[in-house]
């Protein structure tokens, strides 16, 4: 197996993210996600930084090639822009890609802090990756990331889901190191739309 296949990968898909107790604070303890993801992002060390041209970049990857492949394209969006830079910059805290911040917020968690009445959204998912090898931190790192997403089945199948509509990508650079998270939605439903919903 190559060093770039190597990388740390991680998936979730639309069901519910089962703890692993690798947080170090619970999520209740830790308040607002909101506020904790921008003291995250905040505090960043003197070697590393969002990357917005390579966030760029990735939105618009996922976005041609499911066209390519017969989806409909995502629509940028900075909604979750910040929630996903501030899990890349967590993640590269941690060491290692995952969906759960260090403070114990689930993806349903961060997703929840940053829209209102996220059980509305009846599609929403992320991807995580990390490249952590030698070599500029660059178009072509990025796009080995991407890569490393669609040589992965469970990646693949996420990020081509029919009902979303929308991606926010968060790419930090630590030195050589790119750690990335794209966050993909769908669009908002009516309140009373979804009949799964029984208290609405």
């Amino acid at each position: 197996m190559s060093q770039t296949r190597r990388s740390v990968l991680s998936v979730l898909l639309l069901l519910p993210v089962v703890g692993t107790g690798l947080a170090t604070v619970p999520a209740e303890a830790a308040g607002d996600y909101a506020q904790y993801a921008r003291q995250v992002l905040a505090s960043l060390p003197a070697n590393s930084e969002p990357r917005p041209d390579l966030e760029a970049y990735l939105d618009k990857l996922v976005s041609s090639y499911r066209q390519a492949n017969g989806r409909k394209g995502l629509a940028a969006s900075d909604m979750l822009r910040e929630a996903a830079r501030a899990q890349a910059a967590d993640m590269m805290y941690a060491g290692k890609s995952r969906h759960v911040s260090r403070a114990g917020h689930s993806f349903d968690q961060r997703f929840g802090a940053y829209v209102e009445a996220a059980e509305l959204y009846k599609a929403r998912g992320e991807n995580a990756a990390s490249d952590r090898k030698k070599g500029p931190a660059d178009l072509a790192k990025a796009k080995g990331l991407f890569d490393l997403w669609l040589d992965s089945s469970g990646h693949r199948r996420n990020l081509m889901k029919r009902d979303y509509e929308f991606v926010s990508t968060g790419v930090i650079q630590r030195g050589n190191e790119l750690w990335a998270v794209q966050i993909f939605w769908s669009k908002k439903m009516e309140p009373g739309s979804n009949p799964l919903l029984l208290i609405q």
